[in-house]
């Protein structure tokens, strides 16, 4: 699946029952934690 490349979009992605998420045209997700989020840096971006 390739991924829209339109900022008003975003992508929620559960890995090992942790939800991620990324806004698209970025290099940024964060974890969703109900308040404090873990932030990570991709070294680019995806496009799938």
């Amino acid at each position: 699946m390739t991924l829209l490349r339109n900022p008003k979009c975003y992508t929620d992605v559960c890995i090992d029952g942790r939800w991620y998420h990324y806004d698209h045209c970025g290099i940024t997700i964060y974890m969703l934690r109900g308040g404090a989020s873990t932030e990570f840096t991709l070294g680019s971006e995806p496009i799938t």
